[in-house]
């Protein structure tokens, strides 16, 4: 089988990168989750042609079409490889892609695909405006909304997570106070002993606005403790972790009511509690104002459902 303009589906999945990081402000396009909470819509400019395609969050799969000015529309498929970690904005989202012309007649076969190859693409081309984290959602994430809430913990209010019920998930509230860069921060998370029956990666964040604020990757198993507050903070795994300063210059500057979002992904039972994050002592959120806004999630993990 020919495929018509094959070299512009090819062009299309490599100037990907580059239309995130360099788009003309002109250019018509956009994202938008779907009121399910299961896909994100892209639809983007991309020199003449126009792209709109679906990143579904639940298999990880992303299919749609490429309209020209002249000539047939083409169709792209491809399917999620691995599972990265990482902030959205710089980690690379592997892809095995498969191209088609329209369907001339009936019936259509699954077979008439052309393979393309594998593509990197970067996670922020996928940024919904809900959630800026959905990029990294794999096919087994889950969450019940007993997993997450407020919490009292030794007699301070927190936000805590239970990963045995959430795995995945993003919380948001505006700030209560604005952020002038310079001025110090404190992070404050406790985290109970991580555990899971194979090893692993655990990965939490804060972001405020479209900026990375701290970041903390922790290696499963991991005994309880605050984190930042030694410099190993799980000197029971000779895997290395990483965490951001926990308490740091803010690298930016942001007005009170920007979107605040406290992100965790993790496996096995394990539990996190937020319990401040303040800038120039001040409180930059409450415990008892965050808003999940990952959404589409299955309750329960794939082999319960």
């Amino acid at each position: 089988m020919t495929f018509p303009s094959l070299g512009g589906l090819l062009r299309l999945l490599a100037v990907l990168t580059m239309l995130v990081a360099a788009a003309p402000a002109h250019a018509q396009s956009g994202t938008r989750t779907t009121p399910d909470g299961k896909q994100v819509l892209i639809s983007k400019d991309v020199g003449t042609e126009r792209w709109a395609i679906a990143l579904n969050l639940n298999d990880g799969t992303v299919t749609g079409n490429v309209f020209r000015q002249e000539g047939e529309p083409q169709f792209v498929w491809c399917e999620r490889l691995g599972e990265p970690l990482g902030d959205p904005s710089t980690t690379e989202i592997q892809l095995s892609c498969r191209g088609a012309d329209r369907c001339a007649s009936s019936p259509c076969r699954a077979t008439s695909w052309t393979e393309l190859g594998q593509v990197s693409l970067p996670g922020s081309f996928f940024l919904p405006a809900a959630d800026p984290f959905s990029p990294l959602r794999g096919p087994g994430h889950f969450c019940d909304p007993l997993g997450h809430g407020f919490e009292e913990l030794g007699g301070e209010q927190s936000y805590g997570i239970e990963s045995g019920f959430c795995d995945f998930v993003t919380a948001m509230q505006p700030s209560m106070t604005n952020i002038d860069a310079g001025e110090e921060m404190l992070i404050r998370i406790w985290h109970f002993a991580l555990t899971a029956p194979d090893p692993g990666e655990a990965y939490l964040a804060i972001q405020v606005g479209d900026q990375m604020l701290w970041e903390a990757r922790l290696p499963i198993p991991c005994i309880a403790g605050l984190i930042g507050a030694h410099e190993d903070d799980c000197p029971d795994n000779p895997i290395p972790g990483r965490v951001d300063p926990v308490i740091f210059n803010a690298p930016f500057s942001a007005p009170a009511g920007a979107p605040v979002y406290f992100h965790v992904q993790n496996h096995g039972q394990n539990g996190y509690n937020l319990i401040e994050v303040s800038v120039g002592g001040r409180p930059l959120v409450s415990a008892t104002a965050w808003t999940v806004v990952t959404k589409g999630l299955p309750l329960f993990p794939p082999f319960l459902n």
